[in-house]
């Protein structure tokens, strides 16, 4: 999974079989809109377009039926069988069919499952029954409490989520009954659908030593949502449950970095270390932006430059980077069921800034790991530049984010000794495919216009999907302007008045 990139996709939400139509509009509901897996095999091309190469779909299996305050279980995370499949999404036979259509591609399936509860309209009254298949009997749940102490472990495990409108019953993942079940379970499913991936919802509500077992029986990559943004408690899951991480440590400080022009880099650096200190191995965890359970980045700010550099993370550093689907398209939905849209009503262009912005990005990752096979196993660099950029170095790729935002530039000097960059190369901007080169000392003199993002390559690193329509040559002498203009107080000056008193003795010499 390491050479993977992933797009994270709501079945229910992105694209309707053809020839049928959905009464949702564009606006987000909490009813189904229709969206299948015949639907998602129309718009694969859509997708692998962009460069991603693996689509991670909403959890498959039957959910309870019917309307709740919140709406129908279009999301697929409202168990009630887990033996049978939703049919709102389509048959076992249309699930087969998506994955051959992937595979045939070269593509990979990644299903998203749920194992901590099922789901039911009622909480302390709440009856097992055979409608729930396997888990038809008291002894195969937790007894009735809500989790309401994030610090208290046992807590978190061992009682609830949800609330008494729509409540998540805890299964007892101690019981063997249990156990032996959802072992049996996962590697059935992964066999009969040709899975190549699976995401874990609820991970930190299982007991730590139900998940080695569980992920051993899987047989597949196992990326889990571990939501908490203590590096060690989270790393602990990868480390002791043999579960790799969605990297939530790194969530916050992310959007805090890029949400404006005083958004902390020191922060984001600072975050990354301790991601480094505590993952057993940062390059095997999930890394994202944007996901069902959180406001799109794009509510925070209209700034097409912040949402470039925020985007761009995922894609330039350790990890598998996982994009939700409309970031391409400008979504920029608010807290569930917001940030859940429909996704026809966009219209699958591929003309949009952001659908070329995620297919060099992807580009540029490729070209990275064609040019080294250890790329995806290094572990990043990352350093300040300044208050508002940071320099991220992974094996051949050499990026500068920046949270100055669209109006603002600056320039800045890229020492040899952190990129790597020989005397005189030829260094090529996979975003905006301007080339440049590097000095005598291989120094690189990069300018940041209008706070939009740099991913570095050499040249001879950049593929033929790094800028296939040519490079905007930028030379030395042009950055080296760009620099001295921005210079602090006055050095552009002084190197003006040497310029001139040199050119004056050379004249008369």
């Amino acid at each position: 999974m390491r050479p993977r990139s992933i797009y994270q996709l709501i079945t229910d939400r992105f694209a309707l079989p053809n020839g049928t139509t959905s009464s949702c509009g564009t606006a987000p509901s909490g009813l189904y809109c229709g969206g299948t897996y015949t639907g998602i095999i129309s718009e694969l091309d859509y997708i692998q377009g962009m460069g991603f190469d693996t689509i991670w779909i909403s959890p498959v299996v039957e959910n309870i039926g019917g309307m709740t305050q919140y709406g129908e279980a279009y999301h697929g995370y409202w168990t009630l069988n887990p033996d049978n499949l939703n049919d709102h999404f389509g048959t076992a036979d249309e699930l087969k069919s998506l994955s051959k259509a992937l595979h045939d591609r070269g593509m990979y399936l990644m299903v998203d499952i749920v194992i901590n509860h099922v789901a039911a309209t009622s909480s302390s009254g709440f009856v097992p029954n055979p409608a729930y298949g396997p888990f038809s009997k008291h002894s195969d749940y937790h007894s009735f409490c809500w989790v309401k102490d994030y610090n208290n472990q046992t807590n978190v495990e061992d009682c609830w989520l949800g609330d008494s409108e729509v409540a998540l019953p805890d299964l007892n993942t101690e019981s063997q009954h249990v156990i032996d079940y959802w072992y049996d379970w996962v590697p059935k499913l992964v066999s009969n659908y040709s899975i190549d991936a699976l995401r874990i919802d609820t991970v930190k509500h299982v007991d730590m030593a139900f998940w080695p077992g569980f992920t051993q029986a899987a047989g597949v990559y196992s990326v889990g949502e571990v939501w908490n943004g203590d590096a060690k408690y989270v790393g602990a899951y990868q480390k002791e449950g043999k579960v790799n991480p969605l990297n939530y440590p790194i969530y916050d400080p992310l959007v805090k970095a890029f949400q404006g022009s005083d958004g902390s880099m020191d922060d984001l650096v600072s975050g990354i270390a301790q991601v480094k200190d505590n993952f057993v191995d940062p390059t095997l965890s999930g890394v994202f932006l944007n996901n069902q359970d959180n406001p799109r980045f794009e509510s925070y700010t209209q700034d097409t430059s912040l949402r470039k550099n925020a985007e761009a993370y995922a894609l330039i550093g350790d990890g598998i980077p996982i994009v939700y689907y409309g970031s391409e398209a400008g979504f920029n939905g608010g807290n569930d069921p917001d940030n859940r849209e429909p996704f026809w009503p966009a219209g699958y262009k591929t003309d949009t800034d952001m659908y070329g912005f995620f297919k060099s990005l992807n580009a540029a990752r490729s070209a990275a790991g064609a040019a080294s096979s250890s790329f995806y196993t290094t572990q990043m660099s990352v350093s300040a530049l300044s208050d508002n950029e940071i320099l991220i170095v992974k094996g051949s790729l050499v990026s500068v984010l920046s949270n100055r935002g669209s109006s603002g530039s600056t320039a800045l000097v890229l020492p040899s000794k952190s990129t790597s960059f020989p005397p005189s190369a030829h260094v090529v901007d996979a975003v905006s495919c301007d080339s440049m080169t590097t000095d005598q000392d291989g120094d690189l003199n990069l300018p940041i216009t209008n706070g939009l993002p740099r991913v570095l390559l050499l040249a001879e690193h950049q593929g033929p999907k790094v800028c296939p329509g040519g490079t905007n040559e930028l030379s030395t002498l042009e950055s080296k302007s760009i620099l001295n203009r921005n210079l602090p107080g006055h050095l552009p000056i002084l190197n003006f008045l040497s310029l001139g008193i040199i050119g004056f003795i050379l004249t008369f010499w």
